[in-house]
């Protein structure tokens, strides 16, 4: 019986291979389950898969060869639809040839009336003017007779009329019938000429009503303004640039007026590694357990922060600063020990080929467009390659100092073209005082000077006082407003819609003190002073540049009130000392190297001043001049008479008033009347020889006074 139920199954299963045969068995009851019930409180271990979480958890079925019978339904499946693809194409074929057989036989056109959208079948209403336009194109265009009358078979000579004969009382009558034609002309004329008017004015009308209607539109587009819109930082670039233009009539200058900034040398990295192991083999050499941690490389200098093991004093790393220079075969080094922040001390040496940095490196950067202030300058890149960006507000006043070619004339050229790029005239006004009368020519003729660029010495002088009583007459303003400073009161008055009261910056340049301090050394002293103390308040900012760096130049009144400084390349450590109040600047490489003492930090930071060319700068100030002219604030004539006033003697007015009464002049008529010297009194008739009042020396004769009493005091 086993051995036939064995043949039965084996025979089921090859008739049958897909049949499925499960088994069901009733699942036991766990003890655990029973014994949770009965525990109050049980203990519960919670046990996590050590080995990596598998994705995706639900495995996919392994792939099984077809059977027969799925092989079979396939091809039933598949027959169908073979022979549907070939019916297709069949019926494809028979459609093209029936296509060619249709172009083969094809009718000549015929014409056929095609009804309109709006009018169907029926013909178009046509204005009158339009008709009797169209009759007399009928009448005098021959050709679209001859056209008309070629379906119909007639000839031209059937529809011309016979010549009927004309009595002589018709011939009489002749002329008026050429009149009547020739009037007739002349109202198809009119006629004409009056549509063509009408038309005209037709048109005219529709252009001024469309004119309106864009009116209209811009005005609707302009007030209607999208708030909740995500721009590009581009797009808003743009759109900043659209309001500043729309605000104050001034575009900034594009970009792309600026230099390209040059690529940097592709075989660094061997070079400071071989610095690095240098600097760690002296080290050894010298018994001190310090080692390389990180290198920075700028665009000038590389900067290898070296840490001492503990234990070891920051001294003996200082005092081999010969030793190291001699090892690396280095120009100059310069320590920093330690780095402010950090536990290790920095040894700067410079690269073998310096890059420049560009100006357009720095205005491109982020940090510049962020800073909203329209005193923001560029000044250059630090040794991590960081932009260095200052605003002139926070400042307030700055010093600038070096030796010739270091690089001074053009950071003022730089700090002025970054104030270009931010500030719009109304926003900023510049007082530029050059005595060299070249670095700062340039600049001459833009819209945002205050007045034009000093030369002269003495003008510059009395354009310093003018600065200061400039300050004066602000504070005065915002004491009658009860305002603090100069960003307080703008916004008063651009709430009271007193736009025209608003006051800009004021920076004043000044490119060369040395040469101002020996001309007039107490009245620029005393200015430059007064503005330090008081004018940060009331918006007026100084920069002042020289190269000599002397204590009779750059006094203590003077640096104390300057808190910022930049110092250049100088020749000595108590010329450093002089500009920073340390060493350091003795050591700068020249070309835009500068150590820069910002207001409220402790210690110098070594900057890569950005470099400006002379093409640069034209092409800048060659866009701004296109833009606006500019409005002084006053003119050089207003110097030149204070001059005049101040080189004027307490005592001449009173000498001249004397001499006119008297009718005779002379030197010791003046010394005996106000008790003076015979210089101060022969100054006195020189100037009025000058003045015209008296005339020249006659050899022993006296001197004739030209004007009486009241002629003076007209003339004074």
């Amino acid at each position: 019986m086993t051995k036939k139920i064995k043949l039965i199954h084996k025979i089921k299963e090859w008739l049958f291979p897909q049949e499925e045969r499960a088994e069901l068995q009733k699942p036991k009851k766990n003890d655990l389950y029973v014994n949770a019930k009965r525990l109050e409180n049980p203990k519960v271990l919670h046990q996590y898969p050590q080995a990596n979480f598998r994705f995706p958890v639900i495995k996919d079925e392994e792939w099984k060869p077809p059977t027969r019978e799925e092989q079979r339904q396939k091809l039933r499946k598949s027959k169908p639809q073979e022979e549907e693809l070939l019916t297709d194409v069949k019926k494809n074929e028979k459609v093209v040839v029936q296509k060619k057989e249709s172009k083969v036989k094809k009718q000549r056109f015929s014409v056929k009336e095609t009804p309109s959208p709006i009018y169907g079948y029926r013909k178009r209403p046509i204005n009158k003017e339009t008709e009797a336009f169209e009759v007399e194109e009928e009448i005098f265009n021959r050709d679209d007779i001859v056209k008309e009358n070629e379906t119909t078979g007639q000839t031209v000579e059937e529809l011309i009329p016979e010549p009927v004969k004309i009595s002589v009382n018709e011939k009489v009558n002749e002329k008026n019938v050429e009149v009547q034609i020739e009037h007739q002309v002349l109202t198809r004329a009119e006629r004409r000429r009056a549509m063509r008017e009408g038309k005209e004015d037709e048109e005219v009308q529709h252009n001024e009503k469309e004119e309106e209607s864009k009116k209209t539109n811009d005005i609707e587009r302009k007030e209607i303004q999208p708030f909740n819109v995500l721009m590009y930082p581009k797009d808003k670039r743009k759109e900043e640039k659209n309001r500043q233009l729309q605000e104050t009539g001034y575009s900034p200058p594009s970009i792309h007026i600026l230099n390209v900034p040059e690529p940097l040398p592709s075989d660094s990295d061997e070079w400071i590694d071989a610095q690095a192991n240098i600097l760690n083999e002296t080290f050894d050499y010298f018994n001190i357990r310090a080692k390389v941690v990180h290198v920075t490389r700028g665009p000038s200098v590389t900067r290898f922060e070296i840490q001492p093991e503990p234990g070891v004093k920051v001294s003996k790393i200082t005092n081999l600063t010969d030793d190291l220079k001699l090892s690396l075969a280095a120009k100059d080094i310069r320590m920093e020990a330690p780095i402010p922040g950090k536990n290790t001390i920095g040894i700067e040496v410079p690269n073998d080929e310096s890059t420049p940095v560009y100006l357009r490196e720095i205005i491109h950067h982020k940090n510049f467009h962020k800073e909203p202030s329209p005193l923001t300058v560029a000044l250059g890149m630090d040794i991590s390659g960081e932009p260095i960006v200052t605003d002139l507000q926070k400042m307030p006043h700055g010093l600038i100092a070096g030796a010739t070619g270091s690089g001074k004339s053009v950071c003022v050229n730089s700090i002025l073209v970054s104030l270009l790029y931010k500030a719009s005239p109304k926003e900023v006004r510049l007082l530029l005082i050059d005595p060299k009368m070249v670095e700062l020519a340039p600049f001459n003729g833009i819209p945002h000077l205050a007045a034009p660029v000093i030369t002269d010495p003495k003008e510059a002088t009395e354009g310093l006082k003018w600065a200061v009583s400039e300050m004066e007459r602000r504070y005065e303003l915002f004491a009658k407003q009860g305002t603090r400073d100069l960003k307080r009161y703008n916004a008063k008055m651009q709430k009271e819609n007193m736009d025209k009261d608003v006051l800009p910056y004021l920076v004043v340049v000044v490119d060369e003190l040395a040469d101002l301090m020996m001309v007039a050394p107490h009245d620029v002293e005393e200015a430059i002073c007064r503005i330090a103390q008081k004018a940060r308040a009331c918006g007026i900012h100084l920069l002042v540049a020289t190269q000599r760096p002397s204590v009779d130049v750059i006094t203590g009144l003077i640096k104390a009130n300057i808190p910022s400084r930049i110092a250049f390349s100088v020749s000595s450590q108590a010329d450093s000392r002089t500009i920073i109040d340390g060493g350091g600047a003795e050591r700068l490489l020249g070309k835009g190297d500068m150590l820069f003492l910002e207001n409220g930090s402790g210690k110098p930071v070594r900057i890569q001043g950005t470099f400006v060319s002379d093409e640069e700068i034209d092409r800048v100030i060659a866009h701004v001049k296109q833009l606006s002219k500019p409005e002084f604030l006053f003119e050089k004539e207003v110097l030149q008479q204070q001059i005049e006033i101040e080189d004027e003697d307490d005592l001449f007015q009173e000498a001249c008033s004397f001499v006119c009464e008297v009718q005779t002049a002379s030197a010791s008529l003046l010394q005996r009347q106000f008790r003076i010297g015979y210089n101060r009194a022969a100054r006195l008739i020189d100037d009025m020889e000058a003045r015209g009042i008296i005339s020249g020396a006659n050899g022993s004769k006296p001197r004739d006074v030209f004007l009486t009493k009241e002629n003076l005091d007209e003339s004074m």
